[in-house]
């Protein structure tokens, strides 16, 4: 078994799936876009046979989600024989009704069920040692994470339903505080893991095709950074090195495409400054997207997609709020900036 923590198996998981969820939820944003005369109607989004084939494409990479996800959770357990029966642990997490959290626990699972499987055929003699990893394994493997999906799906279900009727139906005070919540995970790391566990339960919220507030508390609250230290860097130029200015220029493209990753060298020079300003932003920015029930049914695209969102004014208003908050902040904050002379 790799001496790998929980953590670092779950996050072998996420990392790996999370390109699957960007390009499948892009490609489905934009069969919307290409279908958008269509709006309202039941085949909204496949109404044509651009749009549909868009549409199509992206929910088979979408598809490919939860077995990616409990494949390489196995993998980073037991190395290469737990990928078979992690993968086939997450599609039937996906097909049995217990979804993202049936997967979790079948990548885990499985994996530990492979290193069982190892201990239990080390009896036999080393001429055998080339057909475990390509019969005995993936076999024994798969037949005993299936017959343990079945518990799983059968207990989980019902709890995955619940909690995907609370995420999709947030409304009130509870949307508030939840988007509040996400919007500070957003910006508390800037794509380390508390940012990708806000990100992972948005996409969960969406996983059922549904238009999401969580998911866009969640977008608003991950474009906010690199946005409101873009708009600083241009409005108080005396807090920002005339390298940390030229860094601004990029951050707007950065945070238009919901890129958080652009904060980083900001934080990184000034902690203390940035990393209060840019979390009060994005909360603000969570909060007020969620209680001007903005929604959208892509996991990814910042401005890209705001045309398929529910309440786009509402979304395009908290963001505007939490990237002002966050400049005006970083003005309070910041010392102001001294150039170095690299030639001394």
């Amino acid at each position: 078994m790799r001496k790998n923590s929980i953590y670092k198996n779950l996050m072998s998981g996420v990392s790996q799936m999370i390109p699957f969820v960007v390009a499948g939820g892009i490609l489905i944003a934009l069969a919307f876009i290409l279908d958008a005369g269509n709006a309202g109607a039941s085949n909204y989004g496949w109404g044509n046979d651009i749009a549909a084939w868009f549409g199509d494409t992206g929910k088979v990479a979408f598809g490919f989600m939860l077995p990616v996800l409990a494949g390489f959770i196995a993998y980073s357990i037991a190395d290469r024989p737990g990928f078979v029966p992690g993968f086939v642990a997450g599609a039937l997490a996906s097909t049995g009704g217990s979804g993202f959290l049936g997967a979790l626990i079948g990548g885990f699972a499985a994996g530990y069920i492979i290193e069982l499987l190892k201990k239990g055929f080390a009896f036999l003699p080393r001429s055998f040692n080339g057909i475990k990893p390509v019969l005995i394994y993936p076999l024994f493997g798969t037949l005993l994470a299936a017959l343990t999906m079945l518990g799983v799906n059968f207990i989980v279900t019902p709890i995955t339903d619940g909690l995907q009727d609370f995420l999709t139906n947030l409304d009130g005070t509870s949307a508030v505080l939840v988007g509040l919540l996400v919007g500070a995970m957003m910006a508390v790391d800037m794509g380390g893991p508390v940012n990708k566990a806000a990100y992972v339960v948005g996409v969960a919220s969406i996983a059922n095709g549904v238009s999401s507030t969580l998911m866009a508390a969640v977008m608003v609250g991950g474009m906010t950074p690199p946005l409101g230290i873009a708009l600083a860097t241009v409005l108080f130029k005396n807090k920002f090195t005339e390298q940390q200015k030229e860094a601004g220029k990029t951050n707007w493209v950065m945070g238009a495409s919901f890129i958080t990753e652009g904060a980083i060298p900001f934080a990184a020079a000034n902690p203390k400054a940035v990393l209060p300003s840019i979390i009060a932003g994005s909360a603000v920015a969570g909060a007020l997207s969620a209680l001007l029930g903005a929604s959208v049914p892509a996991p990814h695209g910042g401005l890209f997609v705001i045309f398929i969102m529910t309440n786009w004014w509402g979304f395009l208003i908290a963001l505007a709020a939490g990237t002002i908050l966050t400049a005006v902040l970083l003005k309070v904050l910041l010392p102001e900036a001294v150039e170095v002379d690299e030639d001394l």
